[in-house]
């Protein structure tokens, strides 16, 4: 599975309906969130993936390819949360919730919700092969061109709010551009 079949499974419809129901928020915000925060679980996943953490986020990886789709553990989902954000996991949350226009608490739900199927996905595309393939997929997504676009087009096209508080910004910048800085 290549990192556009990814994201098109993180983002299916019974995906979203599962978020939304584990985090009791509406589609729509799920799927507001969801264009503005993958990009920066990816971020935090490559940081995980790499330097003295790489063994123990393949072991969590391997742990949650057994999970199922349907039960989201919003507990486990904070934990993974603030793994991947780590120190700027605040300051991320504050910015994807003004991209995305949802609040702040319905913002920190959802990411928690997402986090246990985002670890799943991507735990089952690596399950059994080596760091390097991890690597390699985590790279494939963070290298896709244009990754809010692809989202947007995933989820029916992203927020009007972010669509106008971003007007003028490039997919390179703008909000994406921003979160990478974020988590630098």
């Amino acid at each position: 599975m290549d990192a556009t079949s990814l994201l098109t499974s993180l983002v299916s419809a019974s995906n979203i309906k599962n978020i939304s129901t584990a985090s009791n928020a509406s589609t729509t915000d799920v799927k507001n969130v969801l264009t503005q925060a993958i990009p920066a679980l990816i971020q935090g996943a490559s940081a995980q993936a790499s330097g003295d953490s790489a063994e123990g986020f393949q072991h969590a990886l391997e742990e949650h390819s057994k999970d199922k789709a349907k039960t989201l553990d919003i507990e486990d989902g904070a934990k993974i949360i603030s793994h991947l954000l780590g120190s700027k996991a605040s300051s991320t949350t504050n910015s994807i919730a003004k991209a995305s226009g949802v609040a702040k608490s319905s913002v920190s739900s959802i990411l928690a919700a997402a986090a246990p199927l985002f670890m799943s996905l991507l735990g089952k595309q690596t399950s059994g092969n080596s760091g390097s393939a991890l690597a390699s997929i985590i790279g494939g997504l963070s290298s896709t061109s244009n990754l809010t676009g692809i989202l947007g087009n995933l989820l029916g096209g992203g927020t009007s709010s972010s669509s106008s508080s971003n007007s003028g910004k490039d997919s390179g910048g703008g909000l994406l551009g921003g979160l990478m800085g974020l988590l630098k």
